[in-house]
């Protein structure tokens, strides 16, 4: 295709300010742990995690009263091979020159396109669909939540919403990103045909296990190695579990704001992300968690060649560090590779107009689509 590669500068992250968020998510953990050991000490843990989030609160807010979760297009029921049934919505469903279909990260759903969706009405048919276990969606058995399903479920909610001679963009974050790495894989035949270009945001390709979340390296092997037999028996209580989460959700928030967000997120971006995640079915949320720290390789890429790829990573990424979108990008080399300064894993509701900018020097990109 002939595009160069190229990258944004990456503004860089000072001493001071690493050691910042290093320590507050000790301190977070810190307080929560307090906040189970016993009468006093949990008083104490909870006047801690009060203080985070009065401060957290306080923070300059560039989206306070923005309508998190209000827009609304024509809802489509899709089956999955298994018989899941998923949730998708269309906006713009006239249109048949484009389809753009969003796919959401892990304890996401499809509101967590908020802004581009506000964005990009008018560019095309939009397809916005929950995960299985995730947002409107139905659950499954606990094995269903895998990273090996979700390119049929993907499959599923292309048939159902665009038309079969609609030239389709697939735009992942996170989860959705890797959705999208196995579905090229498993259809490499429609990747620069019918599926005329990507986006990956704050993916991953391989190597989740060794993922450290900003926290030394040891601690983080010694949790990688106990994490997928804790996750299986988190899997199979989620019931019980369930009926209890709400209790920790002061601590679910801080954690938010340090791991899924930069240095100067909004509090009203955290606190939807915060619900969003508490929304999703505890058997959903350890089930793939523990399916994408034991795959050690998602794709090898290869099968992205041939489509108008964009790559974008955020400079405070810890779920899935800037080095995942590079290396993503090393193995499509005319891929675009943009990296968002000042933002964390939740690129797309820190830096709205950087990302939806990105996304529409993409859109316009896409040349008219015919077959064969």
């Amino acid at each position: 295709m002939g595009r160069a590669a190229k990258s944004s500068p990456i503004a860089p992250m000072t001493p001071r300010n690493h050691a910042a968020r290093g320590w507050a998510l000790r301190g977070i953990l810190a307080a929560t742990a307090l906040g189970t050991a016993g009468a006093g000490a949990g008083l104490a843990g909870l006047a801690v995690q009060r203080r985070a989030l009065r401060r957290l609160e306080l923070r300059p807010d560039p989206f306070a009263g923005e309508p998190f979760g209000s827009l609304r297009g024509r809802p489509v029921s899709v089956r999955a091979g298994d018989g899941t049934r998923l949730y998708a919505e269309i906006d713009d469903d006239d249109r048949t020159d484009l389809a753009v279909v969003f796919c959401h990260g892990w304890t996401l759903t499809r509101d967590s396109w908020h802004f581009q969706r506000k964005a990009l009405r008018g560019h095309g048919r939009l397809v916005f669909w929950d995960h299985r276990g995730h947002g409107r969606s139905g659950g499954c058995a606990r094995d269903g939540y895998a990273l090996s399903r979700l390119a049929a479920d993907l499959a599923a909610v292309i048939d159902a919403t665009v038309p079969a001679q609609t030239p389709v963009v697939l735009v992942g974050h996170s989860m959705g990103g890797m959705t999208i790495l196995r579905y090229a894989d498993e259809n490499p035949d429609l990747i620069g045909g019918r599926i005329a270009a990507t986006a990956l945001l704050c993916t991953s390709a391989s190597g989740l296990s060794e993922i450290t979340f900003g926290g030394p390296a040891l601690l983080a092997r010694t949790a990688h190695r106990v994490l997928p037999g804790a996750l299986a028996a988190l899997g199979a209580g989620s019931a019980a579990v369930e009926r209890v989460r709400h209790l920790g959700r002061g601590a679910v928030t801080l954690l938010e704001d340090v791991i899924a967000f930069g240095p100067d997120a909004g509090p009203a971006a955290v606190a939807f992300t915060e619900r969003m995640m508490v929304e999703t079915r505890m058997d959903a949320f350890a089930g793939f968690l523990r399916s994408m720290i034991t795959t050690e390789v998602i794709s090898d890429c290869a099968s992205l060649h041939g489509a108008r790829n964009l790559v974008l990573g955020a400079e405070h990424d810890r779920l899935t560090p800037i080095e995942h979108s590079l290396k993503i990008a090393a193995c499509v080399p005319d891929a675009r590779l943009e990296i968002v300064p000042s933002a964390g894993h939740m690129v797309m509701m820190e830096r709205p107009d950087l990302v939806t900018d990105h996304l529409q020097k993409l859109l316009l990109s896409v040349p008219p689509f015919s077959t064969p």
